[in-house]
């Protein structure tokens, strides 16, 4: 039971809030954010939507499969931590190089963005699995 405000709003803020985790997800090597609350913003998103037009709606536009997410997620962290080891370095450690782009002139290049990445999927993939197969239940 949801009224057309609630829609159109949802509808205008979903796209903003969801640059907003993505942001949020590359400024978090050097400024507050990162893959977890980055995460957490872009389910919230997705849960405006749920909430506003139902599940089976959404559903039937797109239907993701956020279990996959989750895994895709796991995986790419795991692999991160152990690509590491790969070089001689203990699980998880930080590694950089600096890239030269013809516009964007140097640019860092973090193994940790490849690891927040790997969290923002498993945050999105948990909480919206979680979210959808509470909401399913009737």
């Amino acid at each position: 039971m949801t009224t057309l405000i609630t829609k159109t709003v949802s509808k205008a803020c979903v796209p903003i809030i969801i640059l907003f985790s993505v942001s949020l997800l590359f400024a978090g090597h050097d400024l507050p954010g990162g893959g977890f609350i980055g995460g957490v913003m872009f389910a919230s998103a997705i849960s405006l939507l749920y909430v506003a037009f139902g599940l089976k709606y959404i559903d039937s536009i797109y239907s993701y499969q956020w279990d996959k997410w989750f895994g895709t997620g796991l995986l790419l962290a795991s692999l991160t931590g152990f690509g590491a080891m790969l070089f001689g370095y203990n699980f998880l450690r930080s590694l950089y190089m600096l890239v030269n782009l013809p516009l964007a002139g140097d640019v860092k290049l973090l193994s940790t963005t490849l690891f927040d990445i790997g969290v923002y999927l498993v945050v999105i993939g948990s909480l919206l699995y979680v979210f959808k197969g509470t909401g399913e239940d009737e």
